[in-house]
């Protein structure tokens, strides 16, 4: 886990706390899981200003991820495999073997303007020559 302060270790106040925030299973507002870590609303605010903390949190949030790919990965596969639009378009975007192509349509006039200064006048441009 890379952190901003490599001599920065959390107290057990913010293991607590950032095990909550990190924890999917875990609902309720932030006044309800400081008050389940034992925190105040001010102390969280103020950890959630320090990099170390944030990384911390964010570094907990990481490793609930990963443990949950090949959960993810297996639904996503199995919702394709019986016939889901969206599950097919995204297994493919996921693999790179798909990219959306959008169709722009446009009524009016288009005006390109040069970004680059004339080296000649118009009445010396001669582009036949």
């Amino acid at each position: 886990m890379k952190q901003n302060n490599t001599n920065w270790n959390p107290t057990d106040e913010q293991v607590r706390m950032a095990q909550i925030l990190a924890d999917p299973s875990e609902q309720g507002t932030i006044t309800e899981k400081c008050e389940k870590a034992g925190v105040s609303r001010s102390t969280f605010y103020r950890w959630m200003r320090d990099p170390n903390f944030v990384e911390y949190v964010n570094s907990l949030i990481d490793e609930y991820t990963d443990a949950e790919l090949a959960r993810v990965w297996a639904a996503l596969t199995r919702k394709a495999s019986e016939g889901d639009i969206q599950a097919i378009k995204l297994f493919f975007e996921m693999k790179g073997k798909y990219k959306e192509k959008k169709e722009i349509e446009h009524s009016g006039t288009i005006q390109f303007v040069s970004a680059t200064p004339d080296v000649v006048s118009e009445d010396e441009w001669n582009p036949n020559s």
